[in-house]
Order: C-alpha cells, then sequence, then structure tokens
C-alpha cells in the first residue's frame, strides 16, 4: 500500500523535466519576491541608521544639490565648494539651536591602488552630536593630535599615544589621542583632526565644508529651516533638514520597488498559471488512473486532495529553492540596486530576515492552494466509468 505523500512525489516525478521548468518558474517569482521585501526592509532600516549615527537634526552645506552633500558628509569625499567659518557665529546664535558642530572634510588618496583616506577637521562640540561614540584614550585637543575610526586603526595598527605618518599627506605625521570603538557606519574610516590642523594642512583658513546641527526641540526644526534661510547667509548656504530629506530620497526609490514589485508580481502570476497548468496537464494524462481510484472505493475529496498536494508540495519546492538563491544572489542584486539609486546607505539592503523568509513561504503556499483549486476540482468531479473508457 503506497502512502499518500510517496504518491504525490511518484506522481511529481513521472515528468521531470517538466516538473523542474515549472519549479523554476515558482523558485524565480518567489526569488524576486524575497529581494523586494529584503530590500524595503533593508532600505529603510538603512537610512534610520544613517540619521541615528550623524546624530544631527540639520545639516548646513554650501549651495549646490542637498543629496550629493549629505551622501558626501555621510560616506566621505573631498566637497567641491565651501561655507565660511562666520557662519558658524550665526547659526549658533539662531534659537532652538543647541549644538552647532564645524567639520571641514576632506579625502586624499594613497597606494597603488589608490586608498581613499578621509580626513574631518572638527572641534570638542563634535562629541555632544556624535553621542554613540566610544573612544579608547581621548579627543584631540591639541595640535598634531588624532582621533582614528576603529577600521583605520585596525588597518595601521594604530594604538593611543603612536606616533604615525598620516596616510595620503607626504611627509606629515600625528599623535594617535584615541580611537573610536566600531561605530558600523562611515566613521569607522574616518581619520579626525583638529578644525584649525586640517584648515591648514588643506590650505582652506577659516572655511569649513559643513556644519551639524542639533536642535534642542526637534519640534522646532521648521521654525530653525525659515530662520536660517532668510538670514543674510542664507543665499550662500543649503539648509537639509535630513529627516525630510531622507524621507524625500525614500519617496524616490519607491520607483525603483515599485518596478521590483511589477516584476515579482508578473513573476508570481505566471508562476501561478505554469504550477496550474502543469497539473492540469497531468490530471488528462491521468485520467485513466484516477477512474481506477475512484473504482477501487477512493472519493472524490480523496482525489482532490491527491492533486492538491502535488501543487503545494511543487510550490513549496519551488519557493524554498527561491528563497535560497536569493540570499546567494543578494549580494549581486545589492549592487544592481546601489548603481540605480540616488543615495545608497552604507548598510547592506537585501538581508536575509527570518521574518522575511516565511512571509515568502507563506506567499508560497497561498500560490500553490490557489493554483491547485482548478486541476483538485476536475479531477475530482470526474465520473469512474467516463474516465476508465476514457
Amino acid at each position: 500500500m503506497i502512502s499518500l505523500p510517496r504518491l504525490v512525489v511518484l506522481n511529481l516525478l513521472r515528468r521531470r523535466l517538466r516538473t523542474f521548468v515549472t519549479l523554476s518558474g515558482v523558485a524565480v517569482a518567489v526569488g524576486a519576491l524575497f529581494c523586494l521585501v529584503s530590500f524595503q526592509r533593508g532600505y529603510q532600516a538603512g537610512l534610520k541608521s544613517e540619521l541615528d549615527r550623524l546624530g544631527a537634526h540639520l545639516l548646513v552645506v554650501p549651495k549646490g544639490c542637498p543629496y550629493d552633500a549629505a551622501s558626501i558628509a555621510l560616506h566621505g569625499a573631498s566637497w567641491p565648494c565651501y561655507l565660511k567659518s562666520a557662519y558658524l557665529d550665526t547659526v549658533r546664535a539662531t534659537p532652538h539651536v543647541a549644538v552647532a558642530a564645524p567639520v571641514f572634510m576632506s579625502a586624499v588618496y594613497s597606494g597603488a591602488t589608490g586608498v581613499q583616506n578621509v580626513y574631518c577637521g572638527v572641534a570638542a562640540d563634535i562629541q555632544q552630536v556624535k553621542r554613540t561614540w566610544r573612544i579608547q584614550g581621548h579627543f584631540p585637543s591639541a595640535p598634531g593630535e588624532l582621533l582614528a575610526g576603529s577600521e583605520v586603526a585596525k588597518t595601521g595598527k594604530w594604538e593611543p599615544g603612536q606616533r604615525v605618518v598620516l596616510p595620503g599627506l607626504k611627509g606629515r605625521t600625528g599623535t594617535v589621542a584615541g580611537i573610536l570603538a566600531p561605530t558600523e557606519g562611515a566613521d569607522d574610516l574616518f581619520i579626525y583632526v583638529p578644525l584649525r590642523d586640517a584648515q591648514r594642512i588643506f590650505q582652506r583658513p577659516n572655511e569649513l565644508t559643513h556644519i551639524l546641527v542639533r536642535l534642542d526641540d526637534p519640534e522646532s526644526m521648521a521654525t530653525v529651516v525659515t530662520a536660517l534661510r532668510s538670514c543674510d547667509a542664507g543665499l550662500d548656504m543649503n539648509v537639509v533638514p535630513l529627516a525630510h530629506l531622507f524621507h524625500t530620497i525614500e519617496n524616490l526609490v519607491q520607483s525603483t520597488r515599485l518596478l521590483l514589485g511589477c516584476v515579482a508580481l508578473v513573476a508570481l502570476l505566471a508562476a501561478g498559471a505554469g504550477v496550474s497548468n502543469t497539473i492540469l496537464m497531468a490530471v488528462t494524462e491521468r485520467t485513466r488512473e484516477i477512474g481506477v481510484l475512484r473504482a477501487v472505493g477512493a472519493s472524490r475529496g480523496d482525489v482532490f486532495w491527491i492533486i492538491w498536494a502535488e501543487t503545494m508540495l511543487l510550490c513549496l519546492l519551488g519557493g524554498v529553492t527561491g528563497v535560497l538563491l536569493a540570499i546567494a544572489g543578494a549580494g549581486g542584486v545589492e549592487t544592481w540596486l546601489r548603481g540605480r539609486l540616488p543615495f545608497s546607505p552604507r548598510d547592506t539592503l537585501v538581508r536575509p530576515e527570518l521574518s522575511v523568509i516565511l512571509f515568502c513561504i507563506v506567499a508560497t503556499l497561498i500560490l500553490g492552494s490557489l493554483s491547485g483549486l482548478l486541476p483538485a476540482w476536475r479531477a475530482g468531479r470526474l465520473s469512474p466509468m467516463q474516465a476508465i473508457r476514457g
């Protein structure tokens, strides 16, 4: 006596090529769905993480594209234009501004491979913005001292108190005052020096690249933005509310999500139609067999459940395969997405999460259930005598 699970498996193995093609269609559809959901969750989490790590509510930058400015401030690069240091006093004097931390950022390249080294000239008040910083040693206060990001210190094997050659700055040395604990962000790759040192090294006296602003009350953001944009220096600087900027970026990325969603929907519909067609063909080929089953005592419900179980098993195998392939190819998908996004957080965008995996499996089971209803219903309605004669 063959058990029901074994009978279902044997039936699927009768036409192995057809089963494989159908399973592949389900795998592609579920893989696309997995990438879509993972990307949406990863991107939202990445934006929030970037904002939390930056620690500021507003970003004051030179005139230009705010998206480029935000990306440079977060990830590090050389700035195309600069702010006057005098604007710092204007920002600090604005009501509801709790902290205004000046920054001078510049990037230099070293080595045969052109490794980027990002230097940030800062003052002590940067610590009131970067509240999550943990420093081994102390914050640089004297000329010639520096604060190294965790990855920079690890690569150079630096220790607090050590005299080191500044990478990318020929003939210049500095003393490691402290090392940042890992932040899982771009800060791990930066080298922080006193503001005046950075301005002198890069020959930009009395100039800044950006100002990080933290408010005493985030609810007063609109008032502060209006005040800064209407002041005398407002014509020479952009005031970027970071939360609003990230929300705008997220809306821009909606088009990418919509594209992925359409791909996933079309793939799911095609996969469902393919599964249903495959099982209908199997039912047609096994008409006489189904008639014999009915003749020896199998009820319509028994036949229905056999065909329905085949559909469910086929979809489940395809769904699991699709999730595994999507996880394996997540790096390639993420690289493709980063090349098409206006702004990309440093965090992983497509990452496997248990909740996403379970969601895709449940979606696969629903797909299998719906795809199997018609073939199972037709198989259950077959008359034993007509089926045997046929």
